[in-house]
């Protein structure tokens, strides 16, 4: 038994664990918020109750390739191969028991987010007819993100109907792992974000600093993008309202003295702009009435805000 059904779930980051030889999970071939997929990994089966699609391990790459990829059974086939041959899937051993180590170090952790995010398929935003693609797409929309601005991040779409976008989280250009957005709003009231196993927040600066003696601070992914989308690029998302020790010596090192701090404009930013004052020179970003955080800006309101930020930051400069 070569257990290829837990070698074709877990290349795709569907299992948690292939300890279990039956287990029951988020279906990826219909709009599923509760697991309706069983998989029977000792049988090598699946089926799903809610849309009673079913089959074996070769016949779920198929599905899943025909699905996101637009792949025929030919090049299903081959992606079917290329799987069972993966170093990713190489500690599934076929000796009677399912074997993986339970606590994988973080540099193997590290690999697999790598794997995963660049073994997805490249998406041009502004043209992609892919269904799950165009829903993101009009999802992102409505929250004001541009196609351009998407072509830009490198999202990407992922095999989870849940959190069915990818964005690869740099560090100065380093990759560091990837978080995905739930585009589903029923999910987005539990959890909106999901990032990948091993992934360490306190020592990541996701976007570009050190090219100038100070960076714009946000809190969140999607902070960020905002004003890449408007054509700011110095800016850092700390993925949190206070900025840990290794993000503040990172900072440091890249030789930033002043920090413009558009940390959320709530109860929390204001903290986290307060502590941020007792490391660097602290510039606060001159938020508008009734904004709560960069997420929320236009292009016309982001201009306004700008002008008055930057004119107090040169005034302290």
């Amino acid at each position: 038994m070569a257990y290829e059904l837990a070698k074709v779930l877990w290349y795709y980051n569907l299992i948690p664990t292939i300890s279990e030889p039956v287990q029951k999970i988020v279906c990826p071939f219909h709009g599923d918020i509760n697991p309706s997929l069983m998989v029977d990994i000792a049988e090598n089966r699946w089926f799903c109750f809610g849309c009673n699609a079913s089959g074996d391990a070769k016949d779920f790459v198929y599905k899943i390739e025909s699905k996101y990829n637009g792949s025929n059974d030919l090049q299903s086939y081959r992606k079917y191969l290329d799987i069972l041959k993966s170093k990713k899937v190489s500690d599934i051993k076929p000796n009677g028991t399912l074997k993986i180590r339970k606590k994988i170090p973080s540099k193997q952790l590290y690999v697999i987010a790598y794997d995963y995010y660049h073994c997805l398929s490249k998406v041009d935003w502004n043209s992609t007819d892919i269904e799950e693609a165009v829903l993101a797409r009009e999802y992102m929309k409505s929250r004001g993100f541009s196609s351009d601005t998407l072509n830009k991040a490198k999202a990407k779409i992922t095999y989870n109907n849940q959190y069915s976008i990818i964005f690869p989280m740099l560090d100065n250009g380093k990759f560091k792992g990837w978080v995905c957005r739930t585009t589903n709003k029923v999910v987005e009231k539990t959890r909106k974000y999901l990032y990948n196993k091993g992934f360490s927040r306190a020592t990541t600066l996701v976007g570009n600093y050190g090219s100038k003696n100070y960076v714009i601070v946000v809190e969140g992914y999607m902070d960020r993008l905002k004003f890449v989308q408007f054509g700011e690029e110095n800016v850092v998302a700390i993925l949190g309202w206070k900025m840990s020790q290794q993000q503040i010596q990172k900072l440091k090192d890249a030789g930033v003295t002043h920090v413009i701090s558009a940390l959320d404009n709530d109860e929390c930013g204001r903290k986290g702009t307060k502590y941020l004052r007792t490391v660097f020179k602290v510039t606060r970003w001159c938020y508008l009435k009734n904004i709560k955080d960069p997420g929320e800006m236009t292009i016309g309101s982001f201009n306004k805000m700008y002008k008055k930020t930057m004119f107090k930051f040169n005034q302290r400069s």
